[in-house]
This record gives C-alpha cells, structure tokens and sequence, in this order.
C-alpha cells in the first residue's frame, strides 16, 4: 500500500509539473570553447566535478575521408550532428550554412517533438547566425553574440522558467583567453570563470530535478589547443583531445578505453569517445529514435552501444574495423542496402564488391545504427605537366590523366601508378605528397618522408640516384621543412611556392636555386588573398595556366586562383565534383 502511495503521488507530481519522467526529458548540452581537458583538470574546478567525465577526440581520423580541422567550426557542427565534416559540410570557421542533408540538434529535436522548447544561447554567433541558420529559426530562443556571463544569465533564466526541453549553451572565455596569452594565469582564470558558471548552470537544473524532472547535462568543447595553448587546427595529440561530461552514469562507450587498435595514432586517442557521441546520445535520452538512414557517425552513450570504435582500416584484408564482443550479430548495409550480416565479434570486414568513389556504410547492432563514410580515392597530389594536360594523384596508388583542352578526365582512368605508367615512382606511390614540373623536360616529386624524386618527362622515368633527401644543399632554404611539405604551386617565371602543413609556406627562386630570403611566412591575406582562412586545409595545389590556377583543400573542395590579379577568386570553395571536374569527382 505504501509503495502505491509513493508512485501514485510521483504520477501526480507529472501531471502537476506538466511533464513525465520518461515521456518529457531534459537535456542541457554546455559547449566551452578551446578548453584543453588537462588544463580544466588542474585547476580543480569545483563544479565540473559534480559530473562523469572522460576524454574524447575530435578532428575525426587523421589521414582518412573523416579527417577535419580542428578548429571552431567543424567541431561544433559535428557535435551538434553526430557527423564529421565530409558529411556536415563545415569545414572551417567561414560564415557558410552547413549541408542541410545533415540537420542539428534544433531541427531533429523539432521534426521529431514540434511542441518543445528550444533554446540556442550563444557567445560565437556563427553557429546561429551562420551554420544552423535555418534549423534554429523555428527555436523558442535563439540568443547570439553576447558575453558569457550575459550567456550564463540567459541559460539560467531559461532553465527556470520555461520548459527547456533542449538548451544549447556555448561559453568562448576560454579560447579567447589562449589566442589571446596562451597557456597561463588568464587562461586559468578564464578555466575558473567558466566552471563558476557551469555551477550557476547546474544549481538550476538541479532545482527542477527536485520536481522529478528527467535531466540529462551533457558539458564539452570544441577543440583542443597546441602545446602553447595559443593556437589549434592541426592533426597533434593535444588540438585533438576533447572531453565529454555527464550528470548520469553512461555506458561502454563512455567509460571503457578500448587498447590494441589498428590505428594506435596520437597514443591511442582512437579508444576513447568521438566528439559526434554527443547528439546520438542527446536524440536518445529526449526519446528521438535514432534512424539508420541519418548516417550518425557517432555510437549514443547511453542505452545500447551498436559497434563501437568504427574505423575505416589502414590494410588490405579489411575496410573497417571495429571493436564490440557482443554475441548477437552485425547487420551491414552500403548505401542503404543490406550486404552482409557478421558477427559483432568479428570485429572487420571487406566488400567482396567495393564501390567506386564514396560510399556510406551503416551498422547495425542490437538495434543501434553507426555509420562511416569512405572515399575511395582522395586527391594526393597534382602535377602540372603541361597545358594540354595535368595529373592528379589519388591515394591507394593510383592516378587521372586530365584533358586541360576537353577540361575533363580522359577515358579508362585511374589507373594504377606502377612501372609501366610512371616508371621508377611505383615504389613511392603512397608517399607522394606534392609535385610540378620545373620546365619541360624535369618534374619534381616530393614525398612525405621528407624526400624527392627527379621526374624526366623526356624520357618518362624516374632518374638515377633519386629519392634523394630534402635539405639545405638539395633544395637550399626548404631542407629543414622537408617533412612539413604539404603542396607547392608552380608559378610563372622562375618561382614555385611551397605550402606547409602549419599554414606557412616558402617562395622559391628556380633561377637562383635557392628559397627567397624572409621565408617561410603565414599564409595572411595580405600575401594571398582569399586564402589564408585555408592555409591549413591545403592538400595540393596545379598551375592550369599563366593566368590561373587551382588549390586543393580538404573535404574534396577546391579554390581557383587568379593568377593575373594574385587573388583568389569569388564563390569559392567549391566542391569537387563531377561537374566542376568531369570525370575526376567520382573519386
């Protein structure tokens, strides 16, 4: 009887408030911009303690079709898609909307509850007034620009007197504090700031828990910082470690580091959680169902797991790899259709029937869906032969011939880069990282490892004796950015430009053998206009002719570049498809 009582008062207690425990959940999802986990964790803060956290990783997978910067941007469209940014399509911190195809929080919460409130409080308005400006426009709130005690106020408020189904709260104190003095006693104090105010944020929440509401907090950040803590952006351990915290327990996912995967980069980094957890588990807790053809990149942290730690492979007997031991079994789809079923166990898989260009795989487990995207072949390098016609690279060793004069790929292509194509360059064919012709009988290739090869287009081989090392004699001025080497440009006359992976590059004087005094130098819009928002996003870059060119950027997009007038042209980035490159944008 007495236990008949308890329920019977919670139930009237949900009717008083309006809500119920499992029909009306909460979620409060805090962003704290450019905090570095390590940093947070040793200043003690008070309230972040009152939560589970662990580390998590961002930037998607170094090296892969995944791969994305990491900065603002990308990072907080990702955590509010569950997907990276070869799906989201914000590749950086350009005012551009992301693809609608892959809709955030505000709009999936929408579609699926049309009656809830929706609060989007920001201090970088990019995110409302630029990213999610179309799904944020049937929100209840949406507040951009303001400071972050001003966001901490508005946060409150709204958990105190509204229904604040989902809020979305982003702090930025923190990553303007490291841009700002870098690692030190401001970036701390900024640590401390924002940790007073997660507490202003969680008192509130705890408030309507009393009432016997079902809340789900959810705290992290965007990205990581440099060893400095002045900037972020790169591939490095420490810009890729985020974390993830929570009010409630959550499950494998969240708390086991899995040890001993194929890909062991950045310490093992690949174990932990990935950034696009987090709206998988924020659609889960609100009751959302979770659909298979939203092609969520992340496995939610609460309930069931699906496949966890979903990778695309670095060898040849298998395409991805994954890590569960669960017995019940795997069901595979590729682009929407089921292909196979495999036990979770088993822990990888290949397509006996690859496909050609990207394709979307799905997994399914205990009926939770995760997803990857691959692309088969990626730009690696291009090579400028002449102006009739250019060479792109691809990853997995294989390359296009393009027909400058049809401006598109010629038939029968890729094909393979082996000893009868390019002979002498087959051996090196996954180190190539950059190439141009010096005239019209010498092509230089440089490779990853911080060496070269000599290209004799007139005999068409490799010569004698290469690959040679990048150093001060070789190539004097570029020796000790040999490994840094990213792309390099061919310029009219007698120089070349050499792009570095930390968004500097090098002017180089063909004629006097030697880099130009003063470099390397950032990439800045005073020196190449239209382009230093992407100087860490380059990944080759071909001269068509004298008066144009073209740079290639991750995420398969592409700027052309005015030669005549030094400056890149309007309307770009573009993506590279088969319309703005025939015959090339299907790989």
């Amino acid at each position: 009887m007495f236990r008949q009582r308890v329920l019977s008062a919670s139930c009237l207690l949900a009717v008083m408030l309006g809500t119920a425990h499992a029909a009306d959940p909460k979620v409060l999802l805090v962003g704290i911009d450019g905090v570095q986990y390590q940093k947070l964790q040793a200043v003690n803060p008070v309230n972040f303690s009152r939560l589970y956290s662990a580390q998590s990783y961002t930037g998607g997978v170094a090296g892969a079709a995944v791969e994305q910067s990491t900065v603002s941007g990308p990072g907080w469209s990702t955590i509010l898609t569950g997907v990276w940014a070869g799906k989201h399509g914000v590749y950086s911190n350009d005012k551009v909307p992301a693809n609608p195809a892959f809709p955030s929080l505000f709009k999936r919460i929408r579609d699926a509850r049309p009656n809830a409130y929706i609060a989007s409080i920001n201090n970088w308005a990019s995110i409302n007034e630029n990213f999610y400006k179309n799904d944020v426009a049937t929100n209840n709130l949406t507040v951009s620009g303001i400071d972050d005690q001003a966001v901490t106020d508005r946060a409150v408020d709204t958990l105190k007197n509204t229904a604040a189904d989902f809020t979305f709260v982003h702090l930025d104190d923190p990553d303007h504090a490291g841009h700002t003095s870098c690692f030190g006693a401001a970036y701390d104090q900024s640590l401390r700031d924002s940790d007073r105010r997660l507490g202003q944020m969680l008192d509130a929440v705890a408030a309507r828990q009393a009432k016997g509401e079902d809340w789900l907090v959810l705290v992290t950040t965007d990205h990581g910082r440099d060893s400095a803590g002045c900037n972020h952006g790169q591939q490095t351990v420490t810009e890729k470690t985020t974390f993830i915290a929570s009010n409630k327990p959550l499950n494998r996912e969240f708390t086991d580091v899995v040890q001993g995967l194929e890909n062991s980069d950045f310490g093992g980094i690949y174990g932990r959680p990935a950034q696009t957890s987090i709206a998988p588990t924020v659609l889960r807790h609100l009751g959302i169902p979770l659909q298979s053809n939203w092609l969520l990149d992340g496995s939610p942290l609460i309930g069931n797991a699906g496949v966890r730690k979903l990778i695309a492979s670095r060898s040849a007997d298998a395409d991805f790899r994954w890590s569960n031991d669960d017995a019940s079994p795997v069901q595979i789809y590729r682009n929407g259709l089921h292909v196979a079923t495999v036990p979770a166990s088993q822990n990888a898989w290949k397509d006996p029937s690859p496909q050609a260009g990207q394709v979307d795989y799905n997994l399914v487990l205990n009926d939770t869906a995760v997803a990857l995207r691959i692309n088969s072949r990626e730009i690696q390098a291009t090579l400028d032969w002449d102006n009739t016609r250019s060479f792109f690279f691809l990853n997995g060793g294989s390359y296009v011939r393009y027909n400058q004069s049809l401006d598109r790929a010629d038939a029968g292509y890729p094909k393979p880069v082996d000893d009868s194509t390019w002979p002498g360059l087959a051996a090196y064919k996954d180190q190539i990282v950059a190439a141009f012709s010096r005239d019209n009988t010498i092509a230089y290739v440089f490779l990853k490892d911080g060496r070269y090869i000599r290209y004799n287009k007139a005999a068409d081989k490799v010569d004698a004796g290469y690959p040679k090392n990048i150093d001060n004699l070789s190539w004097p001025g570029v020796g000790p950015y040999g490994k840094q080497i990213r792309a390099t440009f061919r310029w009219p006359g007698n120089k070349v430009f050499f792009f570095l992976n930390d968004g500097r590059y090098i002017r180089y004087d063909l004629a006097k053998d030697a880099a130009d005094a003063g470099y390397p130098l950032a990439v800045t819009e005073s020196n190449w206009p239209g382009l230093a928002r992407y100087s860490r996003d380059i990944i080759a870059a071909m001269k068509w002719d004298d008066s144009r060119g073209y740079i290639f950027l991750t995420g398969r997009r592409f700027i052309r570049y005015n030669i005549s007038a030094d400056r890149a042209e309007q309307g770009y980035p573009k993506q590279v498809d088969n319309h703005t490159w025939p015959g090339l944008g299907v790989y």
